[in-house]
């Protein structure tokens, strides 16, 4: 296990200057809300590693800073500022929108370190404005103990499914499977050009999750996309859990399996299961949103 105590990283304590550096400007979009693959790694290659480290935007179409945009970045600095160890678990809780155009800051504090784990608490702030506060686990590599992996042989391929037409949160392959629950959805995608670091596979992993769970249960419902500028209805991510159980490269196809389990009081909870190609379970995750309408 890593030490117990808590640390706030300081600039000064590891000799920089306790000056900020210029904040990166969002990346341009012709169309908000609309991006690129390489839009997208650029934003997750964070621009330092001392705290307080500055990061770049996304443009959305409402205006804040997407939710999968940070989850990302979370898990880059994260493996970054822990060299040697991989993200095992975050936790994300988003009290804030943001907003994309204006400066972006991560403060940093160390909660566990030194041994086969690495703890991190990251804080995304505009200002004095708390936009959102990530737990992030990491750990080291070791032998298996004991082994247990879900698989699924039942699994049905990315042949069968439906090419996904609107893709602007995912801008890789993406095919859809037939619903075969009222609330579920199975989504087979791949990133071909995804690149050779396994840090930014899990960042695009982590990406995907965000996406997916809130609009697939409004699409469900029956509730059509509305435009940014007129919205009848308030959807938001509030928290959400990713763990990795092994390791993976989403160059290759992953089934994400989206259920939603529970949806009241303006409130949504979904749970996602990442599949590999040969039917072993590779991450999981679960999502609490809000949902209600925008007229209240």
């Amino acid at each position: 296990m890593g030490e117990r105590s808590v640390e706030t990283i300081d600039p000064q304590r590891v000799g920089s200057s306790s000056a900020q550096p210029e904040p990166p400007l969002p990346i341009d979009a012709t169309t908000p809300g609309s991006f690129t693959l390489s839009d997208l790694l650029a934003v997750l290659d964070l621009g330092g590693d001392v705290p307080p480290v500055p990061a770049r935007c996304l443009v959305s179409a409402h205006g804040g800073i997407l939710g999968a945009q940070l989850l990302g970045q979370q898990i880059v600095l994260a493996e970054r500022l822990a060299p040697g160890k991989a993200v095992h678990s975050l936790h994300t809780i988003f009290s804030r929108p943001g907003d994309c155009q204006q400066p972006l800051w991560v403060d940093v504090e160390r909660l566990a370190h030194g041994g086969s784990i690495d703890a991190l608490a990251l804080s995304f702030r505009q200002g004095s404005l708390h936009i959102c506060r990530a737990d992030v686990m990491l750990r080291a590599s070791e032998p298996d103990f004991l082994s247990l992996q879900t698989s699924r042989a039942d699994l049905p391929g990315p042949a069968g499914a439906v090419p996904f037409p609107d893709r602007r949160m995912m801008p890789w392959e993406v095919r859809v499977l037939p619903r075969v629950e009222p609330h579920r959805l199975d989504q087979w995608q791949r990133i071909g050009d995804a690149g050779e670091d396994p840090t930014v596979w899990r960042a695009l992993l982590a990406h995907s999750c965000e996406v997916l769970p809130l609009a697939d249960l409004l699409t469900a419902s029956g509730i059509p996309p509305m435009p940014a500028d007129r919205p009848q209805v308030a959807a938001a991510v509030l928290s959400q859990t990713v763990t990795f159980f092994d390791d993976l490269d989403v160059r290759d196809w992953h089934l994400f399996q989206v259920r939603t389990v529970h949806a009241g009081q303006g409130r949504a909870v979904a749970r996602i299961e990442i599949f590999g190609p040969d039917g072993v379970q590779r991450a999981a995750a679960e999502v609490v949103g809000l949902v209600r309408s925008a007229r209240r």
